[in-house]
């Protein structure tokens, strides 16, 4: 399961405060790193995985591609929790036009075959963005804070993305809620309850 907090940024130079900052400064694991990412999202043409609240993307995550299936998401108060199944890509065709065989040794395979059918997946959305990431260790749980700046594009508009995104890999999640406390208070952050994908699907006619 994938458990991360997200807030919305209103300047890029709070987001360098962010990183600058002092508690953060005493937790971070390692070194800042920026990643150039590339997703697409596809569905049916009758969007029957949208329709079932299942979201399926390839993304170029600097010079490696991941196919990602997400559902059962739920969301509050900036909190994320969502089933997770990611695989390495590496075929060319499949990341080029990706197909539910991707996830053939899952165990949704049977389910997507029951939802996509062999029905031809389409580019849906596209999000373009820099994610600058540290990993975070408080001794009690592991961490990823990343910033992601870019845009969404879908349906011929395009929305700017600029949000702060808390991850929780190991322990409690009331650590990372602990953290995103901390920042929202001091810097004034907005929990955001909309992922990429449903921010995409509401520029969609």
């Amino acid at each position: 399961m994938e458990i991360e907090l997200k807030y919305l940024i209103d300047d890029e130079k709070v987001a360098d405060e962010i990183f600058a900052d002092d508690y953060i400064e005493s937790i971070r694991d390692t070194k800042e790193e920026c990643v150039d990412m590339d997703a697409i999202y596809y569905d049916t043409a009758d969007r029957s995985l949208t329709g079932q609240e299942m979201a399926f993307r390839i993304r170029r995550e600097g010079t490696s591609h991941v196919a990602t299936l997400k559902w059962d998401g739920t969301s509050d108060n900036g909190m994320h929790k969502r089933q997770e199944i990611n695989v390495p890509v590496s075929d060319e065709k499949l990341i080029e036009q990706p197909e539910i065989t991707i996830f053939d040794q899952s165990d949704m395979s049977d389910v997507l075959a029951a939802v996509c059918g062999s029905r031809k997946l389409l580019p849906l959305i596209e999000v373009s963005f820099v994610r600058r990431v540290i990993r975070l260790d408080t001794g009690k749980s592991i961490s990823e804070l990343s910033v992601d700046r870019g845009e969404i594009i879908a349906g011929g508009k395009k929305s700017p993305v600029l949000e702060l995104e808390i991850e929780l890999f190991s322990g409690n999640e009331k650590e990372i809620v602990d953290i995103g406390n901390k920042l929202s208070e001091k810097y004034h952050l907005k929990p955001e309850n909309k992922s990429k994908f449903e921010r995409g699907y509401e520029l969609l006619p």
